[in-house]
């Protein structure tokens, strides 16, 4: 008498990874010394956009001939890819190292597109989980960047002095 929601090729072991990966991005982000974790939110930001560019190449590299279609979908997701990077680039260039968590809540927008478009480059579950990652993530990020202070009046970001 229940109702069957399809899963999109969704398994308790890909849940449990995505949690995992979720609480190990985070937690190692809240352990880093303050100079150390914009560098590696942009490193997050890096591999989550080169992630859907490694797919638009295997879709193009298992294609039968290179057809417009499998063209378009390498170069738009390597354009996307780039343009990300030198946001996040410009990010850390400006001190307001806070914009990389907005960027991976933004890269989140981006799989609800690829998951509304039904891109056919990645696995069906992929953009989901990719999804709930990168909110997860970047509230996570946007809060532990943004320089506020913590209770016990530490601050989260370098470049921020302690409110007195």
């Amino acid at each position: 008498m229940g109702y069957d929601v399809p899963m999109m090729g969704l398994s308790p072991i890909l849940i449990g990874l995505t949690v995992f990966l979720i609480a190990a991005t985070t937690v190692t982000a809240s352990v880093l010394s303050p100079k150390a974790r914009p560098i590696f939110a942009f490193g997050v930001l890096v591999m989550m956009v080169g992630i859907y560019v490694g797919f638009s190449i295997i879709a193009f590299e298992s294609a039968d001939y290179a057809s417009r279609a499998v063209i378009s979908v390498l170069l738009v997701e390597s354009l996307a890819a780039m343009a990300f990077m030198f946001a996040g680039i410009a990010a850390l260039s400006s001190g307001r190292v806070w914009i990389l968590g907005l960027l991976i809540l933004i890269h989140g927008a981006f799989d609800l597109g690829h998951m509304v478009m039904g891109a056919a480059h990645s696995p069906e579950w992929y953009e989901f989980l990719c999804l709930i990652y990168d909110a997860v993530v970047g509230f996570a990020f946007i809060y532990i960047l943004s320089g506020k202070t913590a209770s016990d009046g530490v601050t989260r970001n370098p470049e921020v002095a302690p409110s007195q």
